[in-house]
């Protein structure tokens, strides 16, 4: 059986930006071994297969390399930006679908401008949890293989989740994120000894001024070393910095994968306890798949 699948950059309107995830439309019935299989060809971190919907309007599964996850945020966003963009969605005003996943029925924002383009897909995240924590900085650096000096001590020490707890380490520079090169061990060593996912590096020194900071995102844990850009992290990110009172914009744009090569903006908007986080996407390549 042959499978056409797409490779979607979310979070960036450009070929060579933004997280790519793989996306397969009108889903023939395949075995799981085989969305798997076509996940590693692919060369993506999750691949979305696409279902019509019987309590939602639309039924999503998403695989990673090895085995089915219960939601992808970066593939979400992939998918319904793609399918608006080529037609399979016509939508010409603001339009909240649902799509029907393992984490349950989840609304999806579609939002269009007044020419009835799509500008962004935005989905909504669990409400913010904090955790405060003791950590010791000396692992922390160790870790990230940079010095203590580099790290803002200031701000709390917690974790966060909106779905997948991370640690939010706020670093002095853009250099100095830049400079960070993980001991990926010692990275797991520690997410797992906090029972994160994550660690999130981010400065309040942007490429763009009208973003809230960069980021780096490493997730070991999942066989991640580092992502090209996150949604759940972000969203989470954003939600400790207003907790905190560190930030008072509750609509912001987080940049992620500059370092890298691979540039994403990020949008989220938290209001009530509610976390909205979304973007643009890019449909990079179409691939037929023997599987």
């Amino acid at each position: 059986m042959k499978v056409v699948a797409s490779i979607v950059n979310a979070f960036t309107s450009e070929a060579n930006g933004g997280n790519p995830a793989g996306v397969v439309l009108n889903s023939p019935k395949l075995t799981d071994k085989q969305m798997t299989r076509v996940t590693k060809i692919l060369k993506v971190s999750e691949t979305a297969f696409v279902f019509p919907g019987k309590t939602s309007d639309y039924k999503v599964r998403f695989f990673s390399p090895i085995l089915e996850v219960d939601l992808c945020g970066h593939a979400t966003i992939a998918t319904f930006f793609y399918m608006v963009k080529d037609g399979h969605i016509i939508c010409n005003k603001n339009k909240i679908l649902t799509q029907e996943t393992k984490a349950g029925i989840l609304p999806i924002s579609i939002e269009v401008n007044g020419e009835g383009i799509v500008e962004r897909v935005m989905m909504k995240q669990a409400s913010p949890e904090l955790k405060d924590i003791h950590l010791d900085i000396r692992d922390l650096s160790s870790a990230l293989n940079i010095k203590i000096e580099s790290i803002d001590r200031n701000l709390p020490q917690q974790i966060v989740s909106t779905g997948l707890f991370t640690l939010p380490v706020c670093i002095k520079s853009f250099q100095f994120l830049k400079d960070i090169k993980p001991d990926f061990e010692k990275v797991k060593t520690l997410c797992k000894k906090l029972d994160i996912g994550s660690i999130h590096c981010f400065t309040f020194e942007t490429v763009e001024p009208i973003s809230v900071y960069n980021a780096r995102n490493f997730a070991p844990v999942y066989g991640v070393n580092e992502d090209p850009v996150t949604g759940t992290a972000n969203g989470a990110v954003v939600s400790y910095l207003l907790k905190n009172n560190i930030i008072s914009d509750d609509k912001v744009i987080c940049e992620q994968g500059d370092i890298i090569g691979r540039p994403g903006r990020v949008f989220v908007e938290v209001k009530d306890n509610n976390v909205m986080v979304g973007g643009k996407a890019f449909k990079f390549d179409d691939k037929l798949i023997d599987v």
